[in-house]
């Protein structure tokens, strides 16, 4: 059983305790999205628990956040991080908190719950719609642009898309994601879409072209995908340290391309790097291509990624023209093309699968096919029994002892251990071998951004520490709080 701990301290002291962290789970993940108007009442709710419970599913993603609106109250966080965002259009009744009702409910059946969120696209194709739209009113400057300088139109994907290479967007969406997240402290999850550039041709916002001269200029000649693959990734990984700060427990996941080369070259989505680098838990890559073969080339290749248990493959469960996908409608993708793609998840070792989406597979009522053919068996997500023992183990400490830090390490078991400490743009990565039990190592606390060209000496502030053993069976996220540093 593998775990994950979180251990709390401040800078100078002895650790405090150690907290069981919510874990990849032990059995299959079967995971659902649930799209606004699914979740807009009550009554709708309460369908879609029944139902997930019904078909023997264990795991909900609920958007919560469909484009710059809220379907949760921006209040309960807005001591810390305010939030602008209005109610979203599709809740019925006013001041009912679709998120808080889903929690209370789905986590009484015994379901998880994971916030989703729509990052960077911001406008709806509702023409109505977007003359209300909070970043079309108030900040329509974000908005990405082509390599002509044309502003993208809100016909286009779905909608207008924030440009990732303007620092004050991206701060502004990791406020609105920390004010959820310090809102709901009972969520599983939170679940990032739209987490890429709208296609190749966009990201030319003068914002970002400057900032990429001035990169090319003054650090490292890249190029221009190079550059919007950075912004991304940058986001992600600020996304992730913000997050785990106000929540260690929290599964950090999103929603990605799954043709891996596709989703680098024409979206920026780099996601591969994002679970090599460990600053996403999980992938939901969204395989939805109705040919099998090309299905099966593309879930072969995650597999070579060496990351099984932190991909939920995305499956494809809905019909274009609106119709069910039950094995008698006719349709020519039914449940039985989703049955032999579930099917080869399993084969391959995934951690499970998420069905996009619970509305499509309403209609008819294809959850039944499904559940015969594929989840006649109740999955429970179970968390892993509390080890007090193993907890006892670990400990890390960082004492100023003059003109470096002293690292006082405890280690479970012998061998090979890699510790970092980063915040949202430098980081510390050390790999060492220590014994069993308590070690020293020192640090003379200097950061440096991934590419190694620019440094900074760290200072009073907020870092996360991951203390990790490849291939280990435990692994630590450490929030710390930098009170004072030595003179560099």
């Amino acid at each position: 059983m593998k775990l994950y701990l979180v251990i709390l301290f401040a800078v100078t002291s002895v650790c405090l305790y150690a907290q069981e962290f919510l874990t990849p789970h032990s059995t299959e993940i079967r995971s659902v999205w649930a799209m606004p108007w699914d979740i807009n009442t009550p009554e709708a709710i309460d369908e879609l628990i029944q139902t997930a419970l019904d078909n023997n599913q264990n795991e909900l993603l609920v958007e919560v956040r469909y484009r710059a609106d809220a379907l949760y109250d921006t209040q309960r966080g807005a001591a810390k991080y305010p939030n602008p965002e209005p109610q979203c259009h599709v809740i019925k009744q006013p001041g009912f908190d679709p998120l808080a009702y889903a929690l209370d409910k789905a986590h009484a059946a015994g379901l998880y719950v994971h916030a989703w969120v729509i990052v960077f696209n911001a406008t709806p194709l509702d023409q109505k719609l977007i003359k209300k739209n909070y970043i079309y009113q108030n900040h329509p400057d974000w908005l990405t642009r082509d390599s002509s300088g044309r502003q993208m139109s809100t016909s286009r994907q779905f909608g207008n898309f924030i440009d990732p290479g303007i620092p004050e967007a991206q701060d502004y969406l990791l406020n609105v994601f920390s004010n959820i997240c310090a809102g709901y402290p009972d969520l599983d999850g939170f679940h990032l879409d739209y987490i890429r550039y709208p296609e190749s041709n966009m990201g030319y916002h003068p914002v970002s072209l400057q900032r990429y001269k001035e990169f090319c200029e003054n650090q490292a000649e890249i190029t221009f995908n190079e550059w919007r693959i950075m912004q991304v990734n940058t986001f992600v990984e600020r996304t992730y340290h913000q997050l785990k700060t106000i929540n260690p427990r929290l599964i950090i996941s999103a929603a990605v391309f799954a043709d891996i080369a596709d989703a680098n070259v024409a979206y920026a989505q780099e996601w591969q790097t994002w679970l090599r680098d460990g600053y996403i838990d999980r992938i939901y890559p969204m395989a939805y291509n109705v040919h099998f073969e090309k299905h099966k080339k593309q879930v072969q290749q995650m597999k070579l990624l060496g990351k099984d248990k932190s991909i939920v493959v995305g499956l494809r469960a809905w019909d274009d023209n609106g119709r069910s996908i039950s094995l008698n409608s006719g349709s020519r993708y039914t449940v039985a093309d989703v049955k032999k793609r579930i099917d080869l998840t399993r084969e391959l070792g995934f951690a499970g699968t998420a069905l996009f989406s619970y509305a499509g597979l309403k209609i008819g009522n294809a959850w039944a096919d499904l559940k015969q053919l594929c989840y006649s068996d109740t999955a429970y997500q179970q968390s892993p029994e509390s080890d007090s023992t193993m907890s006892a183990m670990v400990d890390f400490k960082l004492v100023n002892s003059g003109n470096e830090f002293q690292i006082d390490i405890t280690i479970p078991t012998q061998g090979y251990w890699s510790w970092e400490i980063s915040d949202a743009d430098y980081k510390y990565s050390v790999t060492r071998f220590y014994k069993q039990g308590e070690n020293r190592d020192y640090w003379d606390g200097w950061l440096k951004t991934d590419d190694g060209v620019n440094s900074k000496f760290v200072g009073s502030g907020s870092y996360m520490v991951y203390l990790y053993q490849d291939e280990a069976d435990f692994n630590y996220f450490i929030p710390i709080d930098v009170e004072s540093s030595i003179n560099p």
